[in-house]
């Protein structure tokens, strides 16, 4: 509720482990936002060090914002849909906790969705930021996803090489409920997008508004590949499965095909995509498959018994 004790016309969510290092300055930036009818959803995942204080802290002093505490971590997959679930704002934001939004963001982001009914998603131009908040670079990545045809928005989301960024700008809540919100893998944000794709158009506003923060703890830079992200993201059915996260990625597209209300003509140009993605990623699918045959002789040889037990 905002502070009239009325649903928000906006959510910021903010999913969050261990993020004292960021997240006042994070908060800070929000609350300082020129358009004020929001709520902040916090999800603290089992967070130990001083984070919840920081959450308390700020919740004590602006009503406006909740904090939500799980006293487990649950992973980073439950816990960005328990951000969502927390939330009742007409339009949905994530927000993670290094990150940083130069004030006219969100009314810049609603302004866009207010004026064109067919866009879910609206995302500002980036600048890249430092540990002390300095500016690096600016960030000029274009999605071209604002075609009136669903597969070529589709297209444009699961070929382009892009850096999920995107997953930061101003969704239309309703339209993200229908998603798998964030699927159990590494890239489940990207999945994610794609599937929103499918839904309406995205919109690019042309400022500098998103400060996105590099530091040498951002979990790319400590799990640089997909397989070592991939036990953050696994939901409680998946633990001690082998899981191939580039074949699951398909099989989730193809889940984003089957569900969203398309055409038979855009359901079968989608799956047309879908065999141009495989085309692109035969390598990375290879590397699956090599991945969890490494992983397959390794349990064999821990099975055999050692010369000294064999009779």
């Amino acid at each position: 509720m905002n502070m009239n004790g009325n649903k928000p016309t906006v959510t910021v969510g903010i999913p969050v482990y261990n993020g004292d290092n960021y997240l006042a300055e994070t908060l800070d930036s929000v609350l300082t936002q020129t358009f004020q009818d929001f709520e902040i959803v916090i999800a603290d995942n089992g967070s130990t060090d001083g984070t919840q204080k920081i959450c308390q802290d700020y919740a004590a002093k602006d009503p406006r914002i909740h904090h939500h505490r799980s006293e487990v971590n649950l992973g980073v997959t439950r816990n960005f849909k328990r951000t969502v679930g927390f939330s009742s704002g007409k339009y949905f934001m994530f927000l993670a906790h290094d990150d940083k939004l130069a004030p006219t963001f969100l009314e810049a982001c609603v302004a866009a969705l207010d004026a064109h009914p067919d866009v879910v998603l609206c995302y500002p131009k980036a600048i890249e930021i430092d540990t002390q908040g300095n500016a690096l670079y600016k960030k000029e990545q274009f999605l071209d996803a604002d075609s009136p045809h669903p597969h070529k928005r589709f297209r444009q989301m699961i070929r382009m090489d892009h850096n999920c960024e995107t997953l930061f700008g101003l969704t239309r809540a309703d339209v993200l409920k229908k998603t798998c919100i964030h699927a159990p893998l590494p890239d489940g944000d990207r999945i994610m997008l794609a599937e929103i794709s499918l839904y309406g158009k995205y919109y690019r506003v042309p400022d500098y508004l998103f400060l996105h923060r590099e530091h040498p703890v951002r979990t790319l830079n400590v799990y640089p590949t997909r397989f070592d992200r991939l036990p953050l993201y696994l939901e409680p059915h998946q633990y001690g499965k082998l899981i191939l996260p580039h074949f699951a990625e398909f099989f989730e597209y193809l889940r984003c095909i089957r569900n969203a209300p398309l055409s038979f003509a855009e359901r079968l140009a989608c799956y047309g995509e879908m065999l141009r993605w495989v085309k692109d990623n035969r390598r990375r699918l290879w590397g699956d498959l090599l991945y969890v045959s490494k992983r397959f002789v390794k349990r064999l040889l821990r099975m055999q018994p050692r010369p000294s037990e064999a009779h």
